[in-house]
């Protein structure tokens, strides 16, 4: 132990033995500084402060390495949708309205495409750098916080897919092949032309459930997905059922229409 640790360890004392003489109890500051040594010498040369030579499993396959990337791993979120959502399946969705966007199709994004969906009125429109995107906010009326945003609250979208894992499951179908590790996957065919296959995965903390519709003729390297996001524990629930019937509606009443060509060449 270096000079400046012995100083610590000494003031890590101090406050211990006071705080005993005023019947405080112990702070535990001691148990603190020594894990705190202990990682200190595993740093150095994978030596414990407090353990025994005699006490330490003999493997060669320990590191500093790897108990540095352990340490360092990153934990992701957990996200949980509160019970009085939940309890929300029960309610009658709102009427469904039309929905309406425009892409530029072609190989110089010239030909100006518009798409229409009706939508669950359980719905709402929130701010998002997507095609569109819509919070499930069943009990809310249309006098809201457009930028309303919450990690718990079940978010439908139709985006071309920058996420690697549901890119590549469509990219493995448009190539004849059939995705992997999905929760759940099945093509379609009676969903009109532009529906591929529906699928539900894990992704980034949540679940999505989600239809492959590609919406670009000349542009394969856009993949058009309609999607809702969730938490872990509304999956096997009737909301989830619900959240997965206003995709199906949305997927079932979706139109894309040519309405011109334009000189649009990209810059």
């Amino acid at each position: 132990m270096g000079f400046f640790d012995k100083i610590l360890k000494g003031a890590v004392d101090a406050i211990d033995n006071a705080a005993a003489k005023n019947s405080n109890g112990p702070t535990g500051l001691k148990d603190l500084f020594n894990q705190a040594m202990d990682k200190k010498d595993e740093a150095i040369n994978g030596s414990s402060s407090t353990s025994t030579a005699s006490s330490k499993p003999s493997t060669a396959t320990s590191s500093t390495n790897s108990s540095r990337r352990s340490n360092c791993a990153y934990t992701r979120p957990t996200y949980t949708t509160p019970q009085e959502v939940l309890d929300t399946a029960s309610i009658p969705a709102k009427p469904s309205r039309k929905i309406e966007f425009e892409v530029f199709d072609g190989e110089n994004a010239e030909i100006r495409v518009k798409v229409t969906f009706n939508l669950s009125g359980d719905f709402l429109e929130t701010a998002g750098d997507v095609h569109y995107l819509a919070s499930y906010l069943p009990t809310i009326d249309d006098d809201y916080d457009a930028d309303y945003s919450d990690s718990n609250t079940p978010l439908f979208g139709v985006l071309d897919v920058d996420d690697e894992i549901i890119y590549n499951m469509a990219e493995k179908f448009d190539k004849g092949g059939v995705p992997e590790n999905a929760m759940m996957f099945l093509p379609v065919n009676d969903m009109g032309p532009r529906a591929r296959f529906k699928a539900k995965v894990e992704n980034r903390g949540k679940i999505e459930y989600f239809y492959y519709c590609p919406l670009y003729d000349y542009m394969p390297d856009f993949k058009t997905c309609f999607t809702v996001s969730y938490t872990h524990n509304v999956v096997g629930t009737p909301l989830e059922k619900k959240l997965m019937a206003a995709v199906d509606e949305t997927v079932r009443t979706m139109q894309r229409e040519v309405v011109s060509t334009e000189d649009r060449p990209f810059r």
